[in-house]
């Protein structure tokens, strides 16, 4: 047989139809009974709610569904504008000038709604016939692109201007009427403008929100929208659907009614024409060619990737010739996968690798051939330089799999799973996290079966380790129903409250703590200084007084004792490593100049006073010298100048005429003179 179309609906809680050409299945159409299509239903809607953002919609047109209605998607002769805001002509192109909260009106879904997006709606309204396509509320008439036979499409044209179509009326004529006469033309016609007056009466009858008119099942849509003239068969395996068809070739196309037959073999209608295995691989990841290679299909929510691998493809001896060859048998399967699947979107396809552009230009040309018999509209763009072709799809409906298949319980839709070795240690550092704790006197850990033979087995040191240093007794027990991931934890406190599973978290001691907001606090403190305390008797004044002078002053010049302070510790500290490393070369050099003197004679360092730079001199604050125990009494023969005895009270000067910078300039020190002073300071 050439082309047949199956339609097996014994049982009720799912409807299948099938069109087979040559044993292979070319289109696929699932219905089921907790998943039914609302496409094409025409509702009463009540505006619930108005976005400005998206300039959009939301209208209830069920007790517990609303839809989404952009602005494109309003018809303005179906909608007319709101009393009060007409401009005198043109469109307005808010959707708050068309529609506002609580407002009726008729809509049609035009689009399923999927995973959490709501159903898409519109209010240009058509009704598709088996020829025609009645559009109320369009003035345009047209004929479908798939026809491309000039002579045909003229000679429609002319039958179309004989019909009389009544205004505020649009007219298609669809593929399926590519050869069909004038008369079966007017009869579609007649029947479709007689199904919209019905649906107008329905809808003044009704209650808002609520159904007005439902889509024909899914036998017979797919009867009206797929059956073609080269189709020589149609089989139904249930005698109550086989009469509904054939009521519906009665009244739609009554000379086809000799290809409608029932199917009434015990062998079920699928497993006779070797379907089942087919349909199987619509849900599979992974889908082999005939050649020995494979197309990888990995789908999200708005994309689909698919991969072309030669996988054991042996045919071609050559690795151009190979690729090309399993390129362009993959594009045919490709386009076909997409039409059975309902795969929308954008999709992105990973051809092998070719080095020539005719063997390019061959692939893209078999899948652009192949996809011609879509019917959803698609783009196709070019196979760039890294093998890649893009595919921007329609979305017809939802994929098959999705009324078929519910993700994954175990592995949450990703497809892997925790290995047993990993998912005991997880458990493992879970006990390890709360045990220590030392609150508890008894743990119960329920693990699958897996699970908890390893830690037993495996880890039983780890357990006894903690029930001993602790004094908790661990109990490991294997839950059958339990997936690989999952775990409870039962826990029990020292005086026989049932106590929480906690996260661990990070404990500061009390004694950093106390250090930390101490060291903050004086900080702050001295960061602001301190406010002049108020006196007790008098009242406080109305008005807050600035502060006085004088507490700034003293705050300034406590800084700039402090920084004296600091500078003079690091002169000390400067004069002092200075002598330690000079009293070694001058201890040696006075022995050569005075060997007569004993071991018992007193050495003393060499103090050399640093001059000071004429650009910064500075007037320091009055204060008393410090005694100075490493500096001696009496003064040297090698130094430059007398040091004053620190012993001796002086009056300190009340001013000085140069600052000692002894980081800025001091005297230098031949090489080879020991603790000599240089000659520019003797006196």
């Amino acid at each position: 047989m050439s082309k047949a179309m199956l339609i097996n609906v014994t049982h009720a809680e799912e409807s299948r139809v099938a069109i087979v050409e040559n044993g292979v299945l070319d289109t696929f159409e699932i219905e089921t009974l907790n998943r039914e299509s609302i496409k094409g239903n025409t509702y009463n809607g009540v505006v619930e709610g108005i976005n400005t953002t998206l300039n959009a919609a939301f209208v209830r047109y069920s007790n517990d569904r609303p839809g989404f209605l952009p602005m494109d998607e309003i018809n303005f002769k179906n909608v007319p504008i709101l009393k009060g805001r007409e401009d005198g002509g043109g469109h307005r192109q808010h959707i708050r000038d068309r529609l506002e909260r609580g407002q009726k009106i008729l809509v049609q879904v035009i689009k399923d709604g999927f995973s959490t997006k709501p159903a898409s709606l519109t209010t240009y309204y058509s009704l598709p016939g088996r020829y025609l396509v009645l559009m109320p509320g369009s003035d345009s008439s047209g004929i479908s692109r798939k026809i491309e036979d000039a002579e045909q499409r003229e000679r429609l044209r002319k039958i179309m201007e004989e019909l009389k179509v009544p205004d505020g009326f649009g007219v298609i004529v669809r593929t399926a009427g590519y050869d069909v006469s004038r008369t079966e033309l007017h009869r579609d016609l007649k029947y479709l403008l007689k199904l919209w007056d019905n649906v107008q009466k329905t809808s003044d009858g009704q209650l808002w929100p609520s159904l007005v008119y439902q889509e024909r099942d899914l036998v017979l849509r797919t009867i009206r929208d797929y059956f073609t003239q080269d189709i020589s068969e149609i089989y139904i395996d249930s005698k109550e659907m086989y009469e509904k068809a054939m009521s519906f070739f009665q009244e739609v196309m009554p000379a086809k009614r000799k290809i409608l037959k029932l199917y009434t073999e015990d062998r079920p209608i699928f497993t006779r024409h070797n379907l089942e295995e087919q349909i199987e691989t619509i849900y599979k990841r992974r889908v082999s060619l005939k050649s020995g290679g494979e197309i990888v299909i990995d789908g999200t929510e708005a994309l689909t990737a698919i991969d072309v691998n030669s996988s054991r493809s042996k045919r071609e001896s050559n690795i151009e010739d190979l690729a090309t060859a399993t390129n362009i048998e993959a594009a045919e399967e490709i386009a076909r996968q997409l039409r059975i699947r309902d795969i929308g979107g954008l999709i992105v396809i990973d051809f092998i690798d070719m080095r020539s552009q005719k063997n390019v230009r061959e692939v893209e040309r078999s899948l652009k051939d192949a996809m011609k018999r879509d019917k959803a509209k698609y783009d196709i763009t070019r196979i760039s330089k890294l093998g890649l072709l893009e595919i921007s799809r329609q979305r017809l409906k939802a994929e098959k799999a999705a009324g078929s298949y519910v993700a994954c319980p175990t592995c949450g839709g990703h497809g892997l799973v925790r290995t047993t070795e990993s998912a005991a240690l997880a458990v493992l550092r879970k006990i390890h996290a709360r045990v220590p704790r030392g609150d508890l006197s008894a743990m119960k850990v329920s693990l699958p079966p897996d699970v908890a033979f390893y830690l037993l087995n495996q880890k039983r040191e780890d357990l006894a380790g903690l029930e001993h240093r602790y004094k908790t007794r661990i109990t490991i027990a294997p839950v059958p129903t339990l997936r690989p991931h999952q775990s409870e934890i039962e826990l029990t406190t020292r005086e026989g409250a049932p106590a929480a599973m906690e996260e661990p978290r990070v404990e500061v001691r009390p004694r950093e703590r106390e250090g930390r907001e101490a060291r903050r606090h004086r900080h702050e403190e001295r960061r602001r200084p301190q406010p002049a305390p108020a006196p007790e008797a008098a009242p406080q004044p109305e008005r807050a007084e600035p502060a006085p002078p004088a507490e700034a002053a003293e705050a300034t010049q406590e800084g700039e004792q402090g920084q004296k302070r600091r500078r003079r510790r690091r002169r000390r500290r400067s004069r002092r490593g200075q002598g330690e490393r000079m009293e070694g070369a001058g201890q040696a050099e006075e022995g050569e100049r005075r060997p007569e003197q004993g071991p018992s004679a007193e050495r003393r360092p060499l103090i050399v006073r640093a001059e000071a730079l004429p650009d910064e001199e500075e007037v320091l604050v009055p204060r008393p010298l410090e005694p100075r125990s490493e500096i001696s009494s009496e003064p040297a023969s090698a130094q430059a100048a007398p040091v004053q005895d620190a012993s001796e009270e002086s009056p300190a000067p009340a001013k000085r005429g140069g600052r000692r910078l002894w980081w800025r300039k001091r005297a230098q020190r031949p090489r080879g003179s020991g603790g000599e002073a240089p000659s520019g300071e003797e006196g």
